[in-house]
């Protein structure tokens, strides 16, 4: 019997048993991605009685209560979960979830926005007719975000209107995991890229120095797409310093072959 192990500091392990004819890298795999919003664990600002926060498994929104998202409310909507298909060992990336910032600046002045929001996310593979049940593994991430107020000469970020809104994630983009005596990294990647933001930029969004995230414009939809690779080699992802992404990756992915 081999182990499989994915290397993600204490991460947790999880096994399953399957049977080989031989031992060969894998060329290609089967992946299902599903990601949700943890509703109850979502944190917006205080704000007047006539403004509230509203979260579900799939969308986050906030704003003038009774209000219209894009027109008195902003909100952050999950897509293309779950998404699932084919991943060429070395091949081209696939896309994972996605992710959309509706970003409206007529909110009001004592409005309710979002502070702090929880993902739920679960990749599950297998080789690609194998037959075998996939291994699953789950993860929760964190999104730090700030709602700016739009008042000339207050902007952390300045933008083309009034002042950008932020987005900080923590979590892992990659892990390696050796399968059948062989080693695989998983990548996450984002588009638009996740950049290091500055230090002002992230004490804005309550995160610590050398945080990683993005910032959106007012009056704009922002879709950020999450695509995932499998390769043989390690590549450069950019990984943030605390804890957990907006988007994805693994906490631990453990396997055990039985050889005929």
């Amino acid at each position: 019997m081999k182990s499989v192990i994915l290397k993600s500091g204490a991460a947790a392990l999880a096994a399953f048993c399957v049977s080989a004819v031989s031992a060969a890298p894998i060329a290609q795999w089967d992946y299902m991605v599903n990601s949700s919003f943890l509703a109850a664990e979502t944190q917006f600002t205080s704000g007047r009685a006539s403004s509230n926060g509203v979260a579900s498994s799939d969308e986050i929104n906030w704003g003038v209560a009774g209000g219209t998202v894009g027109v008195n409310r902003s909100g952050l909507i999950i897509s293309n979960s779950p998404s699932g298909g084919v991943l060429i060992t070395d091949g081209d990336a696939a896309l994972a979830n996605s992710y959309t910032h509706v970003n409206n600046g007529n909110l009001g002045r004592n409005s309710v926005s979002l502070k702090v929001a929880e993902i739920a996310a679960q990749l599950q593979l297998r080789p690609t007719n194998s037959g075998l049940p996939y291994s699953s593994v789950g993860a929760t991430y964190t999104i730090n975000f700030a709602e700016t107020p739009n008042v000339a000469g207050t902007c952390v970020v300045q933008s083309a209107v009034a002042c950008d809104d932020i987005f900080v994630l923590a979590g892992s983009l990659n892990e390696s995991f050796t399968y059948d005596g062989f080693e695989y990294f998983v990548s996450f990647f984002a588009a638009p890229t996740l950049t290091a933001l500055d230090p002002a930029v992230c004490a804005a969004a309550g995160a610590d120095a050398g945080c990683l995230g993005f910032t959106t414009q007012e009056f704009m939809s922002t879709t950020v797409n999450f695509n995932l690779m499998i390769t043989s080699k390690a590549i450069d992802v950019p990984e943030p310093a605390s804890v957990a992404l907006l988007g994805l990756g693994l906490l631990g992915l453990a396997a055990s072959r039985r050889r005929n």
